[in-house]
């Protein structure tokens, strides 16, 4: 449960142009009014209507589209993406903008309420009874409110009667049947401060004053979800029910079921279920207001906040729905803003750049108070100038001498390929994540389509695209010499004069000649000559395929239907973390970026990127520094797995370690850690990495300011270069042959000279005594934010599996309890958490823990209830179902994750090297399931109560003066 952020980053590329081409539909009109059998029934002539009826669209026919007669909307979609559950999602249409001035923050309260009781849920019951049926609250569990809609959210494993009836009950009592009580709107006021404190960071506050410059006049900057402090506090059962009836109406409500279901079935109970709800009382009436700032430029200087850069230009509001017509003037902006952030990350890339990064965005409106193009920047230290002249330049470049045929080239073959993969990909998206974007269906740029309706609207489209039109609509967007700008420091303020003459040498400066530079071929396809296959075996119990190369390449397959058109691959070479000498432990954290960002050897990164533009190449590099092994992982489909596979062989073969990399090191450093000093989690995470993990590194110890002080770009290829030339282990996951996943090794990593395999490297932890005096950490940010957490050392999974098993379901029991009491009776704390478990993968690791956010006067409150927790949990057996409740979610989520290429990419490596690991994999669910009641309270018996733990503290640094 929690609100949305109203700051959002910009997307990617090809996300950006994929959010306005995706609403193309096909080109049939309705007439009439009328729609079309089996997508949409039981349309009422009155009524909210969907984004396709607003445009005069026909939607994806494979959802159901409906209404009943006093206006609640439904889609519902049959999906067997897994073969079985449901997800469900309720819509309430009215989000912090529909709160009247003495009532900032109540509609986040009330959606917290709705898990409070109801006429026949009684407190707390909402998600004990989702806990039976293996939700897991907050993943499977939870709801949003933001500033226009508040959004309800149950994703159930089991697509059965119970499920649906659990479901639709609740959303109708969520909808009109709330008890409000005034007794828990006093204890639940304690949490949602408890979230406004976890909240309220400096990046956060940096976003706020940036909306507030940008939106200033309009009402979307006074309604922020959280609200006001002082309203909360004197929030009453009166105040919550007024805005509670004149904005949770069937008229403003949607409902979402996507599982495998029977609609017709679904859509009777719908009726049944929701055919009376009636609510007479009249919507408010909103005004939204319109943007006007009055401050062109604001400078704010906060010690642990964002360093960034930001101009705005506004633009009127835009929500038309979304006709052929609209549609295409969106796909021609999103192309063209794609066209500008392809040329700003090429200039981000280049070696001396003052850009860290530099992304555009264009939104049609934000809420109704305005539309905006924004440029973002991330600039070098020190060189803020040179980073806003450098976006500045490529800006009016376009501008001026327009887009060219070259940036159409690089744009348009990866939004078709990503069109043909969505096609593809269709008949396997899982359920959540067709109910979380039929949720979009009401708005009318969201028509709702099929992809085969997308791609067939839209390619004709491209192909009659010309630059002409980019360049115009880049002019539209960006056109205007006097954006507002907004610099985020964290110090060297040169104040709003000095800022807005540095914008307005930027926008004088002469406007460089283009250069045309030759496309770069690709050539990495030779790596040597293919070696032999030396062994090729099944293992029919995994499904899997083991090949062994004559260089030392091993490979393991997985073809599995799961997604379609969707290929994971994971390349496993060196040591490591647990390979890492000590004497370059504080340089573990560049690792990941030196390789991805370095290059090769033979091509940049930005001459790489262009590589896979220009083809339209659904390919990827990720590098990650895991605790046995070094991993080089993309994801790809099958048409690209050859390419993808070159593309990792590049990096680890021909490794770049790019001058371009060296020079922004520091700075990327600086921006990990960036705020951490100021948020009160990370301080406490970092002292229990350090108290727990003794100080090592390699075990997981996070970035410190230190370690980047202490990292130079050439120990970087030191650390590397030896684990990228062994010998590696490959694995291929998802919609792939047998024989194609072979060749295209065979063809790169298999191909070639010999390559060493070195030996496993020990990893060991010594467990930590508990007992002692608090570990006290000090963070920068406000004083009512603190962090208080017990830990207690406890054995590794192999050591006792059975126990390992036990400690998963007993720190979920703790953790529910916490929920009852700390959270919902006392009202000190808005999410505690508590978890138990062995490692499997680093011997003599293990830990129960729990962690709960709460002013430091709050601390021996939570002491003394922890020891009562404890010491009942070791003293008196617990009820069947609470263990039922604890347990049955870890059940439910152990069987449905041999759906997903992760869970194979997770424990496929695990298998290949330490072969107890398969027999760990297969006996999770029975070892779950075999968990007693008996064996939780001997959990805390015998292996918590006794022992004292090991306290962690984060609290504010005291005042200089103080001290």
């Amino acid at each position: 449960m929690n609100e949305t952020s109203c700051v959002k980053t910009p997307p990617r590329l090809v996300a950006v142009v994929l959010a306005l081409v995706l609403p193309l539909l096909a080109p049939q009109a309705l007439a009439d009014g009328a729609v079309t059998e089996p997508a949409v029934r039981a349309l009422a002539a009155t009524g909210p209507q969907w984004g396709f009826e607003m445009s005069g669209r026909t939607p994806d026919p494979a959802v159901r589209f409906g209404r009943l007669s006093n206006g609640l909307r439904y889609a519902l979609q049959h999906n067997e993406t897994p073969r079985d559950g449901v997800a469900m999602r309720l819509r309430i249409g009215s989000g912090s903008l529909q709160e009247r001035d003495e009532e900032r923050g109540l509609s986040h309260f009330l959606e917290h309420m709705a898990f409070r009781g109801s006429a026949k849920v009684a407190d707390g019951e909402v998600v004990r009874m989702l806990e039976r049926q293996g939700l897991r609250f907050g993943a499977d569990t939870n709801a949003t409110t933001g500033l226009d809609q508040t959004i309800y959210h149950f994703n159930f494993p089991r697509a059965d009667a119970a499920a649906l009836d659990t479901g639709l009950m609740l959303f109708r009592e969520i909808g009109e049947r709330l008890v409000l009580d005034p007794q828990l709107i006093e204890q639940e006021k304690g949490v949602i401060l408890s979230e406004e404190r976890v909240r309220d960071l400096p990046p956060r506050r940096a976003g706020v004053a940036q909306l507030q410059q940008q939106l200033e006049g309009a009402r979307v900057v006074q309604r922020l979800p959280i609200g006001r402090i002082e309203t909360v506090r004197a929030a009453t059962a009166e105040r919550l029910r007024r805005y509670y009836t004149a904005n949770y109406r069937p008229d403003n409500a949607t409902l979402i079921v996507v599982g495998n279901i029977d609609v017709d079935a679904v859509e009777r109970q719908i009726r049944d279920r929701f055919g009376d709800w009636r609510n007479n009382a009249s919507p408010d009436t909103v005004d939204l207001g319109v943007a006007r700032p009055t401050r062109p430029v604001v400078e704010l200087v906060t010690p642990d906040g964002p360093s960034a850069l930001a101009l705005t230009w506004l633009r009127p509001v835009d929500v038309r729905p979304h006709t052929p017509a609209v549609s295409r003037e969106f796909l021609v902006q999103g192309l063209a803003v794609g066209a500008l952030n392809q040329r700003l990350r090429d200039r981000a890339q280049q070696p001396g750049s003052p850009l860290l990064g530099a992304t555009a965005s264009v939104q049609a409106s934000v809420y109704g108070a305005a539309g905006l193009a924004q440029l973002t920047m991330q600039a070098q230290p020190g060189r803020w100038a040179d980073a806003l002249d450098a976006a500045v330049a490529e800006l009016r470049q376009l501008l001026v001498h327009g887009v060219t045929e070259a940036d159409m080239q690089r744009l348009l073959p990866g939004v078709r390929s990503q069109m043909q993969a969505r096609l593809a990909q269709e008949p396997t998206r899982p359920h959540a994540a067709i109910a979380d974007r039929l949720l979009n269906a009401v708005h009318p740029h969201s028509p709702y389509l099929s992809a085969q309706q997308a791609l067939a609207e839209t390619e004709p489209l491209l192909a009659s695209l010309r630059p002409e039109e980019l360049t115009a609509a880049l002019r539209d967007c960006f056109g205007s010499p006097e954006p507002l700008l907004f610099r985020g420091t964290q110090s060297g303020a040169v104040g709003v004069e000095a800022l807005a003459q540095k914008l307005a040498d930027a926008m004088a400066r002469p406007v460089a000649e283009p250069v045309v530079v030759a496309p770069a071929d690709w050539p990495y396809t030779d790596f040597g000559p293919p070696s032999a296959i030396v062994a090729r075996t099944q293992d029919a119990e995994l499904g899997t395929t083991n090949v062994r190369f004559a260089n030392g390449t091993r490979l393991v397959v997985k073809s599995t239907a799961q997604q379609k058109d969707s290929v994971s691959v994971r390349v496993q070479l060196g040591h490591g973390r647990a390979g890492i000498a000590p004497r370059h432990w504080h340089a573990i954290w560049a690792l990941g970026s030196a390789v991805t960002m370095g290059g090769t050897g033979q091509r940049s990164a930005v001459e790489v990127q262009q590589w896979r533009q220009r083809g339209g190449k659904r390919i990827s590099v990720g590098f990650g520094v895991g605790t046995q092994a070094f991993t080089l992982s993309g994801t790809t489909r099958p048409a690209d797995l050859l390419a993808q596979l070159q593309l990792l062989a590049a990096h680890a073969r021909d490794p770049g370690f790019r001058l371009e990399f060296g020079e922004k090191l520091a700075a990327l450093g600086g921006s990990l850690v960036g705020s951490l000093e100021a948020r009160p989690a990370a301080v406490h995470d970092r002292e229990v990495a350090r108290v727990m993990n003794r100080g090592d590194a390699r075990l997981g110890l996070p970035i410190s300011a230190a370690d980047v002080r202490a990292t130079r770009a050439d120990e970087l290829p030191v650390i590397l270069k030896p684990a990228l030339a062994s010998a590696p282990d490959i694995f291929i996951v998802g919609d792939v042959t047998e024989e194609a996943a072979i060749a295209a090794v065979q063809a790169t990593f298999g191909a070639g000279d010999e390559q060493p395999r070195q030996p496993r490297a020990e990893l060991k932890l010594e467990p930590v005594a508990g007992g002692g005096a608090p570990h006290v950490v000090y963070h920068r940010g406000r004083a009512d934010q603190a962090v208080l957490g017990w830990y207690w050392s406890i054995p590794d999974h192999w050591a006792d599996p059975a126990l390992s098993y036990t400690g998963r379901v007993a720190g979920a029991m703790l953790r529910a309890r916490l929920t009852d009491t700390v959270r919902a009776t006392l009202g000190i704390t808005y999410s505690p958490q508590a978890g138990a478990g062995g490692s499997m993968d680093v011997p003599g690791s293990g830990r129960l823990f729990v962690t709960i956010e709460t002013p430091p006067e709050k601390f021996e409150v939570v002491r003394e209830l922890l020891r009562t927790q404890l010491r009942e949990l070791a003293d008196q057996p617990v009820s069947a179902d609470e263990l039922a409740r604890a347990r049955q979610p870890h059940v439910e989520s152990a069987l449905k994750a041999p759906e997903s290429a992760s869970y194979w990419l997770l424990w496929l490596p695990r298998i290949q090297a330490d072969p107890r690991m398969k027999a760990a994999m297969q006996a999770e669910v029975a070892g779950l399931q075999a968990v007693t009641a008996q064996d939780v309270q001997a959990y805390f018996r015998d292996h918590i109560a006794p022992r004292a733990p090991i306290e962690v503290v984060a609290r504010a640094a005291e005042p200089v003066a103080a001290k």
